[in-house]
C-alpha cells in the first residue's frame, strides 16, 4: 500500500507532462498551411520587388532621355542662334528651312582674325594676324565697317597668309575682321516603329544629335510673328522636340537676328 501510495503522484505528474507536451505540438496539416502561407508571402515579396525593379528602371530610362532630349535642344539652340553669322544684308540667313530641316552657315568655334595689310582687288592671299589650321575650302567672311564680302579659301591657312579662290573686288583695310564659317545642316532621319533620329551635319561630318525622338518640327517666323515660308524674311525659330510615348517634349522660340 505504501509502494502504490508512493508512485500514485508521480504517475499523475507524468501523465499531465504528456497531456501537456501533446497539445503543445504541431501536426503536419498546420505544418503545411504554414509552409503555403509562407510560400504566398514570398511569392508575393518578389512579384512586388519585380515591379518596383521594372519601375525603377522604366524611370531611370526617362530620365536619361529627358536629359539627353535637354542637351540636344540646348546644342540645336545655341547653333540655331548663329544662322545669321556671317550673312549679308538682303541675303537669307538659311540655305534650308523646313519643317524637318534647317540648313544655314555659322561661326561655329568663333574663328576669327584681322587684316595686317590692306586687301587689294585683285590679290588673291590675304595678310592677317593668324590663319593657322584654317581649312582648304571653307568659306569666310571679309568685313570691314563699312561692307562685308563672302570669300572661299584655295588652301589650308597659314600662319600669315590666308589664300582666296578668287581675290576680292573691293578694297579692306587694315584690321578689317576675317570670320570662318561652318556649313550646317540638321534633318531627321526614320529608324522605324515611328521614331526618328535628328542627324546634325557641320562641314560634311555626320553625327546623330538625338536619337528615339517621337516629334521633331521647326517653324520659322518673320518680324511681324507671322509663320513664313519666305527664307529671306526668317528673324525667329519655334523648335519643338519630344521624346518617348510618354516622355518630355520641349519647345524653344530662338531669335536669329535682330
Amino acid at each position: 500500500m505504501m509502494n502504490a501510495a508512493k508512485h500514485w503522484p508521480s504517475s499523475l505528474v507524468q501523465a499531465k507532462a504528456i497531456q501537456r507536451l501533446g497539445s503543445a505540438g504541431i501536426s503536419l496539416i498546420e505544418l503545411l498551411i504554414a509552409l503555403v502561407i509562407s510560400t504566398v508571402g514570398i511569392a508575393a515579396a518578389i512579384q512586388a520587388a519585380a515591379a518596383y525593379g521594372a519601375r525603377l528602371s522604366h524611370q531611370q530610362v526617362s530620365m536619361i532621355g529627358n536629359q539627353e532630349l535637354r542637351l540636344g535642344m540646348d546644342v540645336l539652340c545655341s547653333e540655331l542662334r548663329l544662322a545669321a553669322g556671317g550673312v549679308l544684308g538682303g541675303e537669307a540667313p538659311f540655305l534650308k528651312a523646313n519643317t524637318n530641316e534647317a540648313e544655314f552657315f555659322a561661326n561655329l568655334g568663333s574663328a576669327a582674325t584681322t587684316l595686317t595689310q590692306s586687301a587689294s582687288p585683285g590679290l588673291q592671299d590675304l595678310m592677317v594676324e593668324d590663319g593657322t589650321d584654317w581649312p582648304r575650302g571653307k568659306q569666310i567672311v571679309l568685313c570691314s565697317a563699312t561692307h562685308c564680302a563672302w570669300h572661299q579659301l584655295a588652301s589650308d591657312g597659314r600662319k600669315h597668309v590666308l589664300t582666296l579662290v578668287a581675290p576680292p573686288t573691293e578694297q579692306f583695310q587694315i584690321h578689317s575682321a576675317v570670320f570662318l564659317l561652318n556649313r550646317v545642316h540638321y534633318y531627321v532621319k526614320p529608324q522605324g516603329d515611328g521614331l526618328l533620329r535628328v542627324m546634325r551635319e557641320v562641314d560634311g561630318g555626320v553625327s546623330t544629335l538625338l536619337g528615339d525622338v517621337r516629334q521633331f518640327q521647326l517653324r520659322y517666323f518673320d518680324r511681324d510673328g507671322r509663320v513664313t515660308e519666305d527664307m529671306r524674311e526668317v528673324v525667329r525659330v519655334e523648335v519643338t522636340m519630344g521624346v518617348g510615348t510618354k516622355g518630355l517634349v520641349l519647345s524653344r522660340d530662338i531669335a536669329i537676328r535682330m
